[in-house]
């Protein structure tokens, strides 16, 4: 299974993850310099964003798939909803915030791809290899996913 880099910075740090075996990059935010890194190595960047400027500059580089961080911080859903008709080709993936509480009203909105949340890998449970609990929350938070999907207005 292939997977991506997170929370890559520098341009230099994008190189470092691409050598690795990353198949995605991901920033909390915009940087040109990373932009043009990951457009010559050929490969998909998701930058952070948080304001429609941040949009725009993203949009003119080409990028329609976009990190909306920190998501609860800058207003959430309700800043989601605000965006849609402005950016009604642009898809989110929010992060900052999201919990299992939140994340259907996240996944409810048409212009959300999907959702990260730390909470689904906790350190500690992690540390204490405590599989089963992760299995489960991960198992809830798919369920979660499911349910709000259907629920999602045509």
């Amino acid at each position: 299974m292939a997977g991506g880099a997170g929370t890559v910075l520098t341009p230099a740090q994008a190189e470092q993850a691409f050598q690795a075996g990353a198949c995605f990059i991901v920033s909390p935010g915009l940087d040109e310099g990373l932009a043009a890194r990951c457009q010559s190595l050929r490969i998909p960047w998701i930058p952070g964003v948080a304001t429609p400027t941040e949009i725009m500059v993203a949009l003119r580089l080409g990028l329609t798939v976009l990190k909306f961080f920190p998501a609860e911080a800058m207003g959430g859903t309700k800043t989601l909803s605000a965006l849609m008709p402005l950016f009604p080709d642009v898809r989110f993936i929010p992060t900052g915030g999201i919990t299992s509480r939140n994340l259907a009203d996240y996944l409810k909105l048409p212009n959300v791809l999907a959702c990260g949340g730390t909470w689904l890998a906790d350190r500690r449970l992690i540390q204490e290899r405590r599989r089963e609990e992760l299995i489960r929350l991960a198992r809830e938070a798919q369920a979660i996913a499911r349910q709000a999907r259907a629920q999602r207005p045509a």
